[in-house]
């Protein structure tokens, strides 16, 4: 049921962590969505899952201090989104396939012991959906499919106002929907994944495979320090084979979305996430794709908008985790 109705799980502060194949955001959250504070740093990069949590923990402690020196109400919960899956109880990440690290842990109540207050947990992409639904773009629209571009690409679906992740926990797993059947394999075991198309590594490999032919891109200049990013800011600068790129993910993005509107029929699609820090030239370009690849849906490619949240879109939707009644709508 929406937070709205469950008076007597009102929380007044949350901690939202949301956990990132490459970096980690934690935040402070009011229930009204306003961010009290937040901060982020480099996911630890170990193979212990004791290190692992400990770390988080760590940033969360600080937050949890800075909390309790600026403001009179506690904190009364914390939430975690992982990218992957987690069980359908909420206890434990089930897979991780860019963290395997956390595979198998009880992380909920690992942060429970440590911190005396209940702990919730589900997908980061999950998440960023509950957050935008909740407080960001998505705010006035029932009806809501995000798509997070980073490390990995993830995907959340709100219906009727209630953000959904099905009986096993797959539900808007937009990553995973097949694009070519002969492509390059993806972290999860199939071959031509959208993420395994345009995840990090995957545009920076096309990236680098692609400057033999393209030696004039000024990425030739640095190809040791290839990003999505530096990427993104040639293409705005004027380079065609930056612009290329860009327009390329933007077809695969668009390819799956075809797909997935005509399941999910959303009122918007909102795109975050690290890659999606190219801004209006890849919104550009994933429209475009929308509108040749979905003509059956009647679905309008300008409602392919940015996320409002923008790169914290996962930590405060982690944080909404505790304003729901039992932290995972239905």
């Amino acid at each position: 049921m929406p937070p709205e109705t469950c008076q007597d799980h009102r929380s007044r502060i949350a901690i939202g962590i949301d956990i990132g194949g490459t970096t980690f955001t934690v935040c402070a959250v009011e229930r009204d969505g306003v961010r009290i504070t937040d901060t982020t740093g480099p996911t630890p990069a170990t193979d212990d899952p004791d290190d692992m949590v400990a770390g988080l923990a760590a940033a969360a402690a600080h937050l949890v201090t800075a909390v309790a020196q600026t403001h009179a109400a506690p904190v009364d919960g914390i939430g975690i989104g992982v990218p992957g899956t987690v069980s359908a109880d909420g206890g434990t990440v089930v897979d991780c396939p860019n963290l395997t690290v956390l595979n198998g842990l009880a992380v909920p109540a690992l942060m429970s012991e440590r911190f005396g207050v209940p702990a919730f947990i589900n997908n980061d992409a999950y998440c960023a959906a509950l957050g935008e639904l909740r407080y960001g773009a998505g705010r006035g629209h029932p009806n809501v499919l995000v798509v997070t571009l980073g490390t990995g690409v993830g995907g959340g679906v709100a219906i009727d106002n209630r953000v959904l992740r099905g009986p096993r926990g797959i539900l808007g797993e937009i990553g995973h929907i097949i694009i070519d059947p002969d492509g390059p394999p993806c972290s999860c075991g199939a071959n031509g994944c959208l993420e395994a198309l345009v995840g990090k590594d995957a545009i920076i490999r096309r990236a680098c495979e692609g400057l033999r032919q393209n030696p004039q891109s000024r990425l030739a200049e640095a190809p040791d320090a290839i990003t999505p990013r530096l990427i993104a800011e040639l293409a705005a600068q004027g380079d065609e084979y930056c612009r290329q790129i860009v327009d390329w993910i933007g077809e695969c993005v668009g390819l799956a979305l075809a797909d997935a509107i005509v399941l999910c029929d959303p009122d918007v699609v909102l795109i975050g996430g690290g890659i999606a820090g190219a801004g209006e030239m890849l919104l550009e370009a994933i429209r475009h794709s929308v509108g040749r690849h979905s003509r059956i849906s009647g679905f309008d490619p300008s409602n392919v908008i940015a996320c409002g949240l923008g790169a914290g879109a996962g930590a405060v939707g982690a944080a909404a985790l505790v304003f729901e009644c039992d932290g995972a709508p239905a």
